[in-house]
């Protein structure tokens, strides 16, 4: 072979070589603005003696089990219900049209400290759910204690589930619009 088809061989061999490499150096790389980072906002705990309460039918519980768990559950109410109302609070009452990539600087950091806020009261809400579960299922038949386990199992998956709707594309999960354009919670635009 002569030497300059070897160098015209090498040069196209080299060209076909490097030229993703150069392919990916020209590519805009996309920075994510989601304050998230793919991560669910913290979750209330399920409030095991209203799932018991609102499936009694299905439990069978006897009158004495009943009177039990609604008095569990009034007392659960009492003492969580301040926090509960806090938690509620603690949610932004705005959403960026464009969704979670489409936020301020400041904007990041209020959801930060309100996810931090929610952790915190979970946190506190967290013994007062485990106790009212562990004076529940003491109550049980061995039976029911697997219903409501099963039931329990249901009704975290659904809470997961809709946490992580939240971090969802814009057009899901309760963003939607055009970007820029401002929206409440409802996804309608504010009053004014």
């Amino acid at each position: 072979m002569s030497r300059s088809i070897r160098t015209v061989v090498f040069a196209a061999t080299l060209g076909l070589v490097l030229s993703p490499t150069v392919a990916m150096g020209q590519m805009v790389v996309r920075r994510d603005n989601n304050p998230f980072a793919g991560k669910p906002g913290p979750i209330a705990p399920v409030n095991v003696a209203r799932t018991v309460i609102e499936n009694e039918r299905d439990l069978a519980l006897t009158d004495s089990q009943r009177t039990q768990i609604v008095l569990i559950q009034r007392r659960l109410d009492s003492t969580a219900a301040p926090l509960l109302k806090k938690l509620d609070s603690l949610k932004p009452t705005w959403r960026p049209a464009g969704g979670p990539n489409d936020l301020t600087p400041e904007q990041r950091e209020q959801i930060a400290t309100l996810r931090a806020a929610q952790a915190a009261v979970v946190d506190s809400l967290t013994p007062r759910f485990t106790k009212a579960r562990d004076d529940v299922m003491a109550l049980l038949r061995p039976e029911q204690k697997e219903r409501v386990a099963k039931l329990e199992k249901q009704a975290r998956k659904r809470a997961e589930e809709q946490s992580k709707r939240e971090l969802e594309s814009p057009n899901q999960g309760g963003y939607g619009g055009r970007r820029g354009r401002i929206q409440d919670a409802t996804g309608r635009p504010p009053l004014g």
